[in-house]
């Protein structure tokens, strides 16, 4: 079993992910972007393809681009005849630019410096004359040769650029005074809408907010219209109005996502969504706006102003677009999968909601049945709230009901986050995900519960991770357990604890907590992946340490000395106690050596506390390695010892 599970992960790591999916405004095809399925590197360099498929066609789908580059972010030029995209051509792994390819040709042709750095979005003109796109100018001498870091010197200032398709000519839209951060051209070929942060810095936009303005293409000056505390994103520009994403309570990230709209004659609004639901994404669709929907374990996508709904399952939409066409036509194009099919592009019926599979990049796994995905539901310990949540029973245990045959050894995984939420889906970008099918497939279950703070409920469950940090997620997974065993899945004898980032700090602290909740069972394993252990430390070190302090309950230089409250979440602060009772099981510590989100001195100090104490433990820090990780035999190592461990304590 073991052997098989191996090649199973190596067919796995092969599986190319639809990205990036754009329909073209004529309707007749889509073209959409691939990246392995935890966007890692095989070898030195990044690299991914550009697939074109005909939206009536199935399994239509075949590459524009060969993969021997890294090309991304493909965009369709107005008339529906060439494509362009982002590709480091001219500089493997070091640079970037746009090229553009016709249709009826098989070279693409460069139509920017082959030496930017860092396009982040580019976007063709409604008339198709122009390009505008976001990137970093050249370095200055003083950036290339300074070996100091000083505050707010030298940082660098992502500007807005226009590329002349005409006569090649491009310059700069917008000055070094903001950080350009999104855009989306007016309804005109002379006016451009902008988000701008004050800084480069990843928490300007906590500290400042996003400052949207309306930029004039031919004299460049800038039209300020207002600033939002916090994120913005996913702008869509319909009759003279700018419509966005953001939080539901401005500058509150624990607040859910809401649809909010602005113009120069009308101020800032919120439109749609974020009480009871979350919308994730934007797209116009003539004259009207699709809304991708998080509605507890559902996905849909809405039109806003029709209040229609387009499309309505459980599954987890990856990405969408949409494109009304020549005759008027809405077309409909989404990728999906589910536990037993990785994600595929599907041109959809929104009117009978048919679809059209247009890929087969899971070829390799159309013949296999993993399991059975039961969604499940049950309330909290403080009777507050319904919890929602998947279990995936595998196929050889599953009864012709969709329940377990009998009660099985048991995965418990936490989603990171906190605010996001799982349902049936084979790609999520968590290294979990990447294991879930071989451990179906060696008859496992794994239970993914939603606790509170995730997203797809709106405002008031999400707000449950603002400040209360361990009060009420930590509970919320002990309750989805305790249902999973009353419902006759999970073997109580067999249960196992694991989580990456979010998921990771839920993994220590249910590690220390580890059956004080009286129902009778304890885990017989944790595995804690890039996870937190001090939520103070967190404000201190973490990249977007504001964003940590708004979890934890607060800034160390903002709280009285007397305040304590984010030891309530930390692990580190329960561990004594925990030691002394018995309680912590058998772990598995993962962090990568350069995480700036979560830095490696979280898993050092339990690693510390757990060597201290003489408690079974293994430790393991990846070189090179951020949150995520890139080097393919890192992602190797890492899942096969999540297994091993899985096996050594379940089986």
């Amino acid at each position: 079993m073991a052997d098989s599970s191996t090649a199973m992960v190596s067919d796995i790591l092969d599986l190319v992910v639809p990205t990036t999916i754009k329909v073209s405004p004529d309707g007749a095809h889509v073209i959409y972007s691939t990246r392995l399925k935890w966007n890692h590197r095989k070898g030195e360099h990044t690299l991914a393809s550009i697939w074109i498929a005909k939206t009536d066609v199935p399994q239509s789908a075949h590459r524009l681009t060969d993969g021997t580059y890294n090309d991304r972010n493909p965009q369709w030029a107005p008339d529906s005849q060439s494509v362009a995209f982002v590709s480091d051509r001219g500089g493997q792994g070091k640079a970037c630019a746009i090229y553009v390819l016709k249709l009826d040709d098989q070279v693409p042709k460069v139509v920017t410096p082959s030496d930017m750095r860092q396009i982040t979005k580019f976007a063709f003109s409604p008339d198709g004359c122009c390009i505008a796109f976001v990137a970093l100018p050249e370095k200055s001498a003083e950036q290339k040769t300074t070996d100091v870091n000083v505050w707010g010197q030298n940082w660098e200032f992502a500007r807005l650029w226009l590329l002349n398709l005409e006569t090649g000519t491009v310059e700069a839209l917008s000055g070094e005074d903001a950080h350009v951060v999104d855009f989306v051209w007016t309804d005109c070929d002379t006016e451009i809408a902008l988000m701008t942060h004050r800084t480069p810095h990843i928490e300007s936009k906590y500290l400042h907010g996003t400052t949207i303005s309306i930029l004039q293409v031919e004299d460049r000056k800038t039209r300020k219209i207002c600033n939002i505390p916090g994120g913005a994103f996913d702008p869509v520009w319909l009759n003279s109005t700018l419509y966005f994403l953001s939080n539901n309570i401005l500058g509150q990230e624990s607040s859910g996502w809401g649809v909010y709209c602005v113009g120069e004659k009308e101020p800032c609004q919120k439109v749609a969504h974020g009480e009871v639901d979350c919308a994730t994404g934007l797209a116009r669709a003539g004259n009207d706006i699709v809304v991708h929907v998080e509605h507890g374990p559902e996905d849909w996508l809405r039109l806003l102003r029709s209040d229609r709904t387009l499309l309505r399952q459980r599954k987890r939409i990856v990405a969408f677009d949409v494109s009304c066409g020549g005759d008027g036509e809405m077309r409909l194009a989404v990728t999906q999968g589910d536990v037993n099919r990785p994600t595929e592009v599907f041109c959809v019926n929104p009117t009978t909601g048919a679809a059209v599979p247009l890929s087969d990049h899971g070829a390799a796994f159309s013949n296999r049945m993993f399991g059975h995905c039961a969604f499940v539901k049950c309330q909290t310990l403080d009777d507050k709230e319904l919890l929602d949540g998947v279990y995936l029973i595998p196929a050889q245990y599953t009864d012709v009901d969709g329940k377990p045959t009998k009660p099985l050894p048991t995965l418990v995984i936490a989603h990171g986050g906190p605010y996001t939420r799982l349902t049936d889906a084979f790609d999520f970008f968590d290294p979990f995900y990447l294991v879930i099918q071989p451990l179906l497939a060696e008859g496992y279950g794994i239970l993914v519960p939603n606790y509170r703070g995730s997203s797809g409920r709106g405002e008031r469950f999400a707000s449950y991770a603002r400040g209360d940090v361990g009060l009420y997620d930590e509970p919320d997974i002990v309750a989805m357990v305790q249902n999973a065993v009353m419902l006759g899945y999970a073997d109580k004898s067999r249960l196992m604890i694991a989580g990456w980032s979010q998921g990771g700090h839920l993994s220590f602290l249910s590690a220390v907590r580890n059956g004080i909740h009286g129902f009778g069972w304890r885990f017989r394993g944790a595995i804690a992946g890039a996870g937190i252990t001090d939520w103070d430390s967190m404000a201190l070190m973490s990249d977007v340490g504001y964003m940590q302090a708004q979890t934890a309950g607060g800034a160390p230089w903002n709280m009285d000395k007397t305040d304590v409250k984010a030891r309530r979440g930390s692990a580190l602060w329960e561990f004594k106690e925990a030691a002394r009772e018995g309680r912590i099981p058998p772990m598995l510590i993962l962090h990568g050596e350069k995480d700036e989100r979560v830095p490696v001195a979280q898993a050092w100090g339990f690693r510390r506390a757990m060597d201290e104490a003489g408690l079974p433990f293994e430790f393991v820090t990846y070189p090179r390695e951020g949150h995520y990780f890139r080097e393919e035999k890192h992602v190797v190592d890492l899942l096969m010892r999540i297994l091993r461990f899985v096996r050594e304590y379940l089986s």
